[in-house]
């Protein structure tokens, strides 16, 4: 696997995770969600970074479903813990609120999230990392390079914008924007 077929995987990931987000809370909210990422694109990096975690971290716990499982949801409510810190830090917001929701921390995290993490890494170590592997996998060889330049260079302009909008957003909002979800 070479670094233009793992851009084009991270990517895809990232994707999912975007549609993932947008589905369960529209779902949630009885009203569409269509946008769920720091960014304007289609992509929830989150999920690029937790596939490329479980394949760098969790890979000895595959075969072992339990293991897998406490290990997954612990990896991705981690994950979800300090990266809201960051975007707090910041940004002085995050882009997610489970403060309705029982047995939550602050609205960064939350029981239901952390279950629903486990049985996602089961999944992605049963199916969905082979599968994506698998589609990215058909990128014709001459394009997969520019396909992944396109990407990274898409989603690098889309932050750095996001994040001057952001910055801006915050010098003219008296309002903090701790836990309120971005729905567009």
């Amino acid at each position: 696997m070479n670094i233009y077929h793992m851009i084009n995987w991270f990517f895809t990931f990232s994707f999912f995770g975007y549609l993932l987000e947008c589905m369960v809370l529209s779902y949630e909210y009885r009203t569409p969600v269509v946008n769920r990422g720091f960014g304007h694109g289609p992509f929830c990096i989150i999920y690029g970074f937790g596939a490329l975690g479980a394949c760098l971290f969790l890979q000895p716990f595959a075969s072992e479903p339990i293991k897998l499982y406490l290990a997954t949801s612990l990896m991705a409510t981690s994950m979800e813990l300090v990266t809201a810190h960051l975007m707090i830090r910041l940004f002085g917001s995050f882009w997610w609120d489970y403060s309705h929701k029982r047995f939550n921390y602050k609205g960064i995290i939350c029981l239901q999230s952390s279950v629903a993490w486990g049985f996602l890494g089961i999944f992605f170590f049963r199916f969905l990392n082979g599968f994506v592997h698998w589609m990215v996998g058909y990128i014709p060889g001459q394009f997969e390079k520019w396909t992944a330049l396109m990407l990274l260079g898409f989603y690098i302009c889309d932050f750095a914008y996001s994040t001057y909008i952001q910055i801006h957003r915050d010098e003219d909002d008296d309002q903090p924007m701790i836990g309120r979800l971005r729905m567009y």
